[in-house]
């Protein structure tokens, strides 16, 4: 049993799984954007919190390839995809 354990383990690590998360790079690029754009109305502080909650969201449901995907696409399009994060950190 301990060794049928063993190697289903061995499997699921070496199996190839998708991340869902930004790289660091996205990270960054996606926080400076926000900052840019939210310090003028938020204020310094605020725009740091709101933007970090921001991110945080974004990354834990988009991978750096969807989110190139969802800037592709019309204005309104993009909103829509990424609404839900700006209401949770606005109400944060």
């Amino acid at each position: 049993m301990i060794k049928k354990f063993k190697i289903l383990l061995i499997l699921v690590l070496l199996l190839p799984t998708e991340s869902i998360a930004f790289s660091p790079e996205y990270e960054g690029e996606m926080y400076i954007g926000c900052y840019g754009n939210s310090k003028q109305y938020l204020g310094a502080d605020s725009a740091k919190a709101y933007c970090l909650c921001v991110v945080d969201k974004l990354s834990n449901k988009y991978s750096n390839e969807d989110i190139d995907l969802i800037f592709k696409k019309k204005p309104e399009e993009i909103i829509e995809a990424t609404k839900f994060a700006a209401v949770y950190c606005e109400n944060k």
